[in-house]
């Protein structure tokens, strides 16, 4: 039974050449081959017939004819857009109908078929009443464009605004009363579609008239080349055509911001291309079977920042894909975006604290106590020697009161000339002497040998804080520094930019510890992986250097892009299957073997080291003020004896 066809102009013709009484016969016999098909079209028709006259009535005039004849017409518009409408439902369910028409065009049969499914309806009467549908709906919707016999441009336009950001959503064109000229008519539409993005149309011409038979569906190919084809039975209404693009041309451009994506040549100087997010890419041309073609020529030289990328080339809509990503706190962009690949984090890296040199080491042995410790011990036991000369031996040395050179060597520890004495006195002091000498003696051998065998590190910047009151600068490029503006106002001045990305990149890749670098957390975590093989972490990072804990990447389209389904099916399945972090190891692997990054640690091979001038730079500062203090008392001494006439003792 379901081979049984109605056929709207076989039954057109038993009405023109039949007689009342033959008309009524036919059309019982039709009626009994469709009551398996609809149930709905039985009633319809039953009252077509009750319309049209029997063998017992009089003759009736031509014009009820007519009309009876119209309104059967009707009732089978109504069937096929029914049957049209729900084969679509059944195939995809959507959630909701958009009807774009000319209030005056509408066919009452269409509206009726359309209320018997079970989804809100929306219309669309005029240009001006176009509006954005996806801030309202769900883009889950069936699409129907109603036109007449004149392509309405105007009517185009007003689906095309509507659909926004969802143009390759199911749309079902319906044409209506075209008698001649239908190719020229499809390509019309082909290049109306080609101009909007519209990759998911069904084309169906209709007549009002009962005479003109009902045409086939028509479904729109976009790849290779936007064309018509006419639909197969077997073959469903809308189809992904996004699976097998038809090897067409797609130009993308690619950055060198690692591990995301950099470039290179091989041995036979072929260009490479790696990274999580240019793998993504490759995969979807050979997945979708498309081909790539850079826009411009690469540089190994001078490659260009994505900065550079989104502003001069995705922003202007030059790529069809583009090798990098974009983020935005503004809701409204990612319109144009694809699903989320990255969920990332912004940092700040720091150089890890390193032990201290060996001249740090002098200045720490070389601090205010203990100098303090030497100098009040050698004028305290001094005044105390001399007061036990004067006192017990009646003798006097002015030169000696604060400074005694018997004094000052026992104080460090060294050996000095005691004056003898039977004074006790003297005696307790140079016992004194000795405990001083041995203590102050005793701590420096120990804390030299503690420090300069195993130096102490330097205070570890942890905070921002701790960034601005040390005397590193944040070295970041131009470009970052003024998108990251509004989020480092409180610490702008500790912020120092360059223009030059590659030489950027190297002195970050290298562990240029002259400066902190801002980074992503994925470059951070190759970062960690080479620094796994080094005895000491040469950069680190910390919870409150983070800048943005949560930054989202996706991939930048063009408005209405016919590949962002494709690419967020590719998205989920990358995820799900665990791509990127097989892809991040396989940049991290070429990375090696070009020795772009070394796993051999800076710190094995060292062993111990000649002191250098640097080193001693706080000895050399002693010794320089010991010599000025001896030439400046010599020459005291001199003038006192030639103009002083004083014995000096």
């Amino acid at each position: 039974m379901s081979n049984i066809k109605f056929n709207r102009t076989d039954m057109v013709n038993v009405v023109r050449q039949l007689t009342e009484k033959q008309v009524s016969q036919k059309i019982e016999g039709k009626l009994s081959k469709f009551i398996t098909f609809n149930m709905l079209g039985i009633m319809l028709i039953f009252f077509t017939l009750k319309v049209l006259p029997t063998e017992n009535e009089n003759k009736i005039s031509s014009s009820n004819l007519t009309d009876s004849r119209s309104l059967f017409a009707q009732n089978l518009h109504m069937i096929e857009y029914s049957k049209l409408l729900q084969d679509i439902y059944e195939e995809q369910k959507f959630e909701s109908i958009l009807l774009v028409y000319h209030k005056q065009a509408v066919p009452d049969a269409l509206i009726m078929a359309m209320e018997k499914l079970p989804v809100p309806k929306v219309l669309v009467t005029e240009t001006k009443a176009a509006y954005f549908f996806r801030g309202k709906f769900n883009v889950n919707i069936l699409a129907i464009l109603l036109i007449d016999s004149l392509l309405d441009l105007d009517l185009m336009e007003t689906l095309a605004i509507t659909l926004d950001y969802m143009r390759q959503t199911r749309i079902l064109a319906v044409v209506m009363d075209v008698e001649d000229d239908k190719e020229q008519w499809k390509q019309q539409l082909l290049l109306h579609c080609k101009s909007h993005n519209m990759t998911n149309v069904v084309l169906k011409f209709m007549n009002s008239q009962e005479d003109m038979e009902l045409d086939h569906l028509y479904m729109l190919k976009p790849y290779p080349k936007y064309h018509w084809i006419l639909k197969q039975h077997q073959i469903g209404f809308y189809q992904q055509h996004w699976k097998n693009m038809q090897n067409v041309s797609l130009l993308t451009f690619v950055d060198k911001a690692m591990p995301r994506a950099f470039y290179f040549k091989d041995e036979q100087g072929n260009w490479r291309i790696n990274g999580y997010v240019a793998r993504l890419i490759l995969l979807f041309a050979e997945r979708f079977n498309a081909s790539l073609r850079m826009a411009y020529p690469l540089s190994l030289e001078s490659p260009l920042h994505y900065s550079v990328i989104l502003k001069n080339m995705v922003r202007r809509n030059l790529l069809d894909i583009p090798m990098v990503q974009d983020t935005s706190p503004f809701g409204s962009i990612w319109l144009n975006f694809t699903y989320v690949y990255d969920y990332d984090q912004g940092i700040f890296i720091v150089p890890c604290a390193r032990e201290l040199s060996t001249r740090e080491v002098y200045t720490i042995l070389l601090n205010v106590y203990f100098l303090g410790s030497v100098f009040v011990s050698t004028i305290l036991l001094s005044l105390l020697h001399s007061l036990v000369d004067y006192m017990f031996d009646d003798l006097w040395q002015p030169l000696r009161l604060l400074f005694s050179d018997r004094i000052f060597p026992g104080v460090l520890g060294q050996s000095f000339a005691a004056r003898y004495s039977t004074s006790k006195s003297l005696q307790i002091v140079y016992i004194l002497l000795f405990i001083v000498g041995l203590y102050l003696n005793t701590q420096f051998s120990v804390e030299v040998s503690t420090l300069l065998t195993s130096p102490p590190q330097h205070r570890q910047l942890e905070t921002m804080q701790d960034i601005m009151n040390s005397p590193l600068k944040i070295l970041l490029h131009e470009a970052e520094a003024a998108d990251m503006s509004p989020s480092t106002t409180n610490f702008a001045q500790t912020i120092e930019t360059t223009s030059n990305n590659t030489y950027l990149r190297e002195i970050r890749q290298h562990f240029n510890t002259s400066y902190c670098y801002y980074t992503s957390w994925s470059y951070w975590k190759m970062l960690t992986k080479q620094q796994q093989f080094y005895s000491h972490k040469v950069f680190c990072t910390f919870e409150n250097l983070t800048l943005f804990p949560y930054l989202p990447w996706a991939i930048p389209l063009q408005l209405n892009s016919p590949y962002t389904e494709a690419l967020n099916y590719l998205i989920h399945q990358v995820e799900a299957l665990g791509f990127k972090e097989a892809w991040l190891s396989s940049t991290f692997s070429d990375l090696l073997k070009l020795k772009q990054i070394s796993l051999r640690d800076p710190y094995v091979g060292q062993g111990p080291k000649a002191l250098t001038t640097d080193d001693l730079f706080w000895t050399w500062i002693l010794l320089s003020s010991g010599l000025l203090v001896s030439s400046i008392t010599c020459l005291v001494e001199i003038f006192l004896g030639l103009y002083g006439n004083t014995e000096i003792c």
